[in-house]
């Protein structure tokens, strides 16, 4: 997806980056903009704090049955009504040596309130361009 002449790049800010998420699901983004949402981020990351005036945004990895597995949040953009996340999702190399014990990659960052004012829908992009998740904000 290129960039339309109405999107414009969101500042963020790192808040929190775990192997050990409370997240056995798939890939997840969770857009903070409610007190709910912004309490799930906080129950599913250890580590996490919300800081006022800021809206968390979490990317989840997913469960996973070996260490070497990792997320990053790169980018964030404002389209109109949505909010577009890219994300780098890192798996162990064919072969490598890893850990066996199940993990949950995740990271979070936030962002300003009033970059998130109007969001109805976030999407979630992975490094090459395939869209991983979508979720509509409340």
């Amino acid at each position: 997806m290129s960039p339309s002449p109405s999107s414009r790049s969101v500042a963020f800010t790192e808040v929190a980056t775990t192997a050990q998420a409370r997240n056995d699901s798939g890939p997840t983004l969770i857009v903070g903009t409610s007190d709910a949402s912004q309490a799930t981020i906080l129950r599913l990351v250890p580590g996490a704090t919300a800081s006022g005036g800021r809206v968390m945004v979490a990317v989840f990895q997913g469960q996973k049955t070996t260490g070497g597995y990792s997320v990053h949040i790169n980018a964030i953009e404002r389209r109109g009504d949505q909010l577009v996340v890219r994300a780098t999702f890192a798996s162990p190399s064919p072969g490598g040596i890893v850990t066996q014990v199940l993990t949950a990659p995740a990271h979070v960052v936030s962002i300003a309130v009033a970059d998130a004012v109007g969001i109805r829908e976030a999407i979630l992009f992975d490094d090459r361009g395939y869209e991983i998740a979508r979720m509509t904000t409340t």
